[in-house]
């Protein structure tokens, strides 16, 4: 994959309480060569949720087993709560299927166990950006569909053949422009 310009880039944030892990990470991989920037760095779950709160990314790396919160219990929060729609990896130290099953449970996309190997990250980082291209042309198509779809009930409105369907669907999708934002 080729490096990518700035907006292009998916964004992550590397949450883990052992700061040479996360900057072991920072520099196991070169991250804009396969289209990523790393955008924030957390010691817990806590600090992770914070910069969440503020910033976009597309993928959380994070270690399951940290003081305050845990990545299983960032990865349920940001679920239950909504909080991103993120890609989550979780790093462990620890070989314990029940942690995998957790995670999983909790959408959690890829488990990877540390000592963390170059080929198994850059296989996620590819695996990730395949989905998000996915995900992105998808929504792309999706919003085309109901652009056209609203243009043509505009059109039947306008040229009077129109019906309550009609109506209700361009009251619905058409934000009404304010007196404050007209120039």
């Amino acid at each position: 994959m080729n490096g990518k310009e700035g907006d292009d880039m998916l964004r992550v944030l590397l949450v883990d309480d052992e700061p040479f892990i996360v900057q072991g990470l920072s520099v196991l991989i070169d991250w804009e060569a396969e289209g990523y920037e790393v955008v924030g760095m957390a010691a817990n779950g806590e600090e992770a949720l914070e910069f969440l709160k503020v910033n976009q990314v597309e993928l959380i790396i994070a270690d399951i087993k940290m003081p305050v919160m845990s990545g299983i219990e960032l990865l349920e929060i940001i679920k239950k709560d909504r909080i991103s729609d993120a890609y989550f990896v979780i790093l462990s130290g620890y070989s314990d299927f029940n942690y995998a099953q957790q995670a999983i449970r909790f959408e959690c996309m890829d488990y990877i166990l540390k000592p963390v190997q170059q080929e198994e990250l850059t296989r996620i980082l590819r695996k990730v950006s395949g989905l998000y291209q996915t995900k992105e042309r998808a929504l792309k198509e999706s919003r085309q569909m109901e652009k056209a779809y609203l243009s043509r009930n505009v059109i039947s409105l306008l040229s009077g053949k129109y019906d309550q369907i009609n109506i209700d669907y361009v009251k619905a999708h058409m934000r009404p422009v304010r007196k404050d934002e007209v120039h």
